[in-house]
């Protein structure tokens, strides 16, 4: 399973925010900071290996334009 550098930020804001929250009991509180230190780690590994976000927005190939460009099928070999 591949975890995304934005959603582990995320959810280490959430957890620090649901943290923050009076009403936890004691044993839900020591869940969320030992879940939140794994989350810091991941996070930690990610940036020092360099791992960026990919870039999402793809070009639209045309392949009618670029066929119509280069004068039809004939030019291709068909």
């Amino acid at each position: 399973m591949k975890l995304k550098l934005k959603a582990l930020k995320e959810t280490k804001s959430f957890y620090k925010w649901k943290l923050k929250q009076k009403n936890l009991t004691e044993k839900e509180r020591n869940k969320f900071l030992e879940a939140l230190k794994i989350i810091e780690k991941i996070i930690k590994k990610k940036e020092e290996s360099g791992e960026k976000e990919k870039h999402k927005k793809s070009i639209a190939y045309d392949h009618k334009n670029r066929i119509a460009e280069k004068g039809g099928l004939n030019n291709y070999g068909c």
